[in-house]
Formats: structure tokens, sequence, C-alpha cells
């Protein structure tokens, strides 16, 4: 008896402690955003974002002066964070950060195009159609914490009709001048880059990915299109409670890129869909390597998206490579990533400038082979087993515990919600089914 209850102790153990650089390494990249980025405070990001399985046990040691964070679990395995300002917070596990002091990124500002793309603080009324008391109402309750029911945790909702705001609300703690975490709804911002890309000429999402190491076997045939609709074949495991390509790759690896490249076939190639965060940063290093140089390649989203429509708070994270982890580290006020829904809504356009071809959103909602009409290129759509009582053309970006840009053109919408939510937390069907009902 002795000796099974000590091997059961030394499983304990060897389990927890394999898992320590991911646990770690989780608190301690996720610490150092939310200070650094988002400017919140240690005490409540421990409380909210960190109080969770063993992560709620790792210590945090914020270096304000060197911009660090430092986590360990009872000592053992410690991970540390880097923030810099020009590329945000990074997690370096076996060199030094990305070092970008030759680099000049400008920071993201509104261009004259862009003044009126949306106006928030505009005193235009209401348009007439629209119920403001049901809609407000509606959102409300998607804060209100009902006893015997799993907590909403709702951070922030924004609601656009056309380019207008016509109504928000933030949770204590939260307004619309806080840097919320989108986590996946950064694929989507690598598809939009990618459709930058083909509007400017420079690529074609037919042709093949060119890269070097997939050229002596079939993934030589893998093409943008196959990677934007995650249909590519390639193996990927997509699990967040394990050891998993996903785990290691955020927060063991220094090179998500290179990383996401070294894995072989599984499936058939643009047939076989697997919801994958390698394919969002191979899509990531594909890009890079169509810039001119790693100036042009960080400066790009600025300058070529995020400017365009005012997103003056965005930022996109790198790894210690210098890439930009397009799975998963995209940061912006609630208000501004509305503003990225808008795009979408206005099929690319801003003013008179065509940001994405006019087919690019189009495409973005069109079912890819495999997936069973659940998803587009890097943004999910509609299916009528979650959504219901939604229309058939909405489709929406989703990130990590209920992070999500909902488009629904035939409604002229435009609905954003932030929150900390598991599976079934809340219910979007509800929350779009009462939006709608109050703009009709």
């Amino acid at each position: 008896m002795a000796v099974i209850l000590l091997l059961g102790i030394l499983f304990g153990f060897y389990y927890l402690y394999i898992r320590l650089p991911i646990i770690n390494g989780y608190a301690a990249k996720n610490m150092c955003s939310c200070v650094f980025v988002a400017g919140r405070e240690q005490k409540e990001i421990e409380a909210k974002d960190l109080n969770f399985s063993f992560i709620k046990y790792v210590s945090n040691t914020i270096d304000y002066q060197n911009k660090t964070v430092t986590s360990s679990f009872l000592g053992m395995r410690s991970q540390k964070a880097f923030y810099n300002e020009k590329t945000g917070c990074s997690l370096v596990n076996h060199g030094q950060p990305f070092n970008t002091e030759s680099i000049d990124i400008p920071l993201s500002k509104k261009l004259t195009g862009s003044s009126a793309f949306v106006d928030f603080d505009s005193k235009k009324d209401i348009p007439a159609n629209i119920n403001k008391e049901k809609i407000q109402n509606g959102i409300e309750n998607h804060f209100i914490e009902v006893e015997g029911e799993n907590p909403k945790n709702t951070r922030a909702i924004v609601v656009l009709y056309g380019n207008q705001l016509i109504a928000e609300k933030y949770a204590e703690g939260f307004d619309k001048n806080t840097k919320q975490l989108g986590w996946s709804m950064a694929k989507s911002i690598m598809s939009t880059l990618t459709g930058i890309l083909v509007q400017k000429g420079k690529i074609d999402i037919n042709q093949t990915t060119g890269i070097e190491t997939w050229q002596n076997d079939e993934r030589k045939n893998i093409t943008w299109k196959h990677l934007l609709q995650m249909n590519s074949g390639l193996a990927w495991e997509e699990n967040y409670g394990a050891i998993s390509d996903v785990t290691k790759m955020l927060y063991t690896e220094d090179d998500v890129y290179s990383f996401a490249i070294n894995h072989n076939l599984d499936g058939t190639i643009g047939k076989t869909w697997k919801y994958s965060s390698g394919t969002s940063n191979i899509l990531s290093g594909l890009i890079r390597k169509q810039l001119d140089n790693d100036e042009t390649y960080l400066s790009f989203a600025n300058k070529e998206l995020f400017n365009w429509i005012g997103a003056e708070s965005m930022v996109l994270e790198s790894d210690p490579a210098g890439t930009i982890v397009g799975s998963s580290y995209a940061w912006a006020t609630p208000r501004d990533w509305a503003k990225y829904g808008l795009l979408y809504l206005q099929n690319g356009k801003v003013a008179d400038q065509q940001i994405f071809p006019d087919w690019w959103a189009e495409f973005t909602a069109s079912p890819a082979e495999g997936s069973e009409n659940k998803y587009g290129a890097q943004f999910w759509k509609q299916n009528d087993e979650e959504f219901p009582n939604v229309p058939k053309d909405m489709y929406f970006a989703d990130g990590f515990q209920g992070q999500r840009i909902f488009i629904i053109p035939s409604k002229n919408l435009v609905v954003v919600r932030f929150g900390l939510s598991n599976k079934g937390d809340i219910s979007y069907d509800k929350l779009l089914k009462e939006i709608i009902e109050a703009v009709e």
C-alpha cells in the first residue's frame, strides 16, 4: 500500500513538473501583457485572469524598472516575459528578446480618411428604427450574474449599426480605453493582412507558399488559401489542457513560425480541416517573407490597416524571433476591435481607399472545404446549431474565453463582446437575437 501511495505521489509530481514551463509561461506572459500593455494592476490580474487551475498558485514577480515578469510554481522552472514598447511582451525560453533598437515602428495613428470611418463621440441621433432602451436592456442581461447560473464574466459589449455607435457597456474596472486581449481574433487579423497583400498585387492566394523545407514532399502543394481556410492537411494538436502542439509553441518555443512549419501532413491537402494556431503563425511568417525587412513587417499592420480605420490602440505582440504571434496575441480597446469589424461590414473600404479586395469579405465568410460549413478564412461562420436565431450571413472572429466580433451584413451590425467565459457560460445566440430585435 505504501509503495502504491509513493508511486502515486511520484506520478503526480512528474505530471505537474513536466507541465510547469507551460503553467509558469502562461502566467508570466499574461501578467506581463496585462500590466505593461493594458495598464492593469497585478492584484486584480491574479484575482481575475490567472485564478484557475495550477496557474493560481504561481508566484509572479514584476520588475517595473526593467519591465519584466518572472513566474514560478514553488520556485520551480521559472519563466520570464519581457516587455518591449514596440512589440509588446514575449516569453523568452532559450535566447534573448527580439532586438528592436534599430527598427522604427511608428505607433498607429488616424489617417485623414479614417476620421469619418466611425465617430464614437458623435451627437447624431440614433436611427428611428432602433429601440435604444431594448438594446441597452439586452446588453445589460449579459452582465448580470444570476444565482444558480454560470458566471458570465462579461467585460465589454460594443454595438455598431453601420458606422454609428448605438450601445456599449463595460464591467467595473474596464472602460472604453482599456486594451483587451483578443486571443485567436489575432488569426482574423492575419487573414486581413493577407488580403492587403492580395490588394497590393504581392500574392495570389492560390499560389503555393514556397516554404523551402516543404519542397521535397507533398507539402510543396499547400497554398495560401489552404492555410487561410485551415485545410492544409498539416498535423496539429490544439489542446490547451495538455502538453500539445499549441501549448508547446506558445510557452516553450522562441520561434512560432519555425515550430509550426516543422509539421508533416496527416491529412489531405484542401480536404482535411483542422483548427490550428500553428497555421496562423505560418501565415504570419509568410507575410514577413513577403516584405522588405523586419521594420516594414512590424510596421505593416499599423501602416496598411490600423491607421486607415483609426485603431490607434492596436498592439500585435511578437515572439523572441521577431514573428508576430498571429495565432494569439493582439490587444486593443473594444471600440478599436469594433472598427476592425466595421471594415468587413464595409467590404474593406475606408473613404475612397480599398484596404483589401472588394471580394475578400465574401471569401472570408465562405465555407472552407472539410469544415462542415462552420469555418471561413481565419473567421468562423454562422451555424444553426449554435446560432439558430441569427441570420446565415453572420460570421465572426473568435477568441479564447469568449472574445468575439460578430459581423452581420444583412442587419448592418457589428457586435463586439469581451470577457472571461467558459463554453456555455453565455449564449451568444441570445445576445445577438436581442440586439437584432432591437434594430427591427
